[in-house]
């Protein structure tokens, strides 16, 4: 499932993505690598949640950091480049609806791959609805590490406040 995920979001994108404009949206697409970076190298013993693949994916993706991977550098860079390529620049109920239905989407990607096929399970506290709360924060950030980078990174010490709020112990780290 996390092949045919990324492969359609980069069909998608090249389709509608914003790749004349792909050097603006660069350093948010490194924001949203290194924030996932950082998240897997700190919690490495310690996953709040694991992807696994489908016995279609073994081939490719044989374990959660082969599929992290492939997400960094197939739909990471995808989804920014859909997000903010199209993101609406007026009016706020417009912005409200648009960050609204891709959080609904990611949910209902995460519901199938959580509940029907089993491409993700969670550890340590975390759930489904731990994850949709992370996919609000996660739209609403991009916009603003796009507008203002600054702010972006100082508020994504939110990041690591839910990080102390998991109880991550310090020995688990390498």
């Amino acid at each position: 499932m996390h092949i045919l995920i990324q492969v359609l979001l980069a069909l998608i994108a090249r389709r509608w993505g914003d790749w004349i404009h792909w050097r603006n949206y660069y350093p948010t697409i490194l924001f949203l690598i290194i924030g996932d970076l950082l998240y897997n190298f700190v919690n490495y013993n310690y996953s709040l949640w694991t992807f696994h693949p489908d016995r279609i994916e073994d081939i490719i993706y044989r374990n959660h950091t082969l599929i992290t991977l492939g997400i960094y550098l197939i739909g990471y860079p995808s989804l920014v480049l859909l997000y903010l390529g199209n993101y609406p620049e007026t009016k706020k109920n417009k912005q409200f609806l648009y960050v609204t239905a891709w959080v609904l989407l990611f949910s209902m990607i995460e519901a199938i791959s959580h509940f029907l096929v089993k491409g993700i399970t969670y550890s340590n506290g975390w759930s489904y609805w731990w994850s949709l709360l992370f996919f609000i924060f996660v739209f609403i950030i991009l916009r603003v590490h796009y507008l203002r980078p600054l702010l972006a990174w100082t508020i994504s010490i939110v990041v690591i406040l839910l990080w102390i709020c998991f109880g991550v112990p310090v020995q688990t780290m390498k």
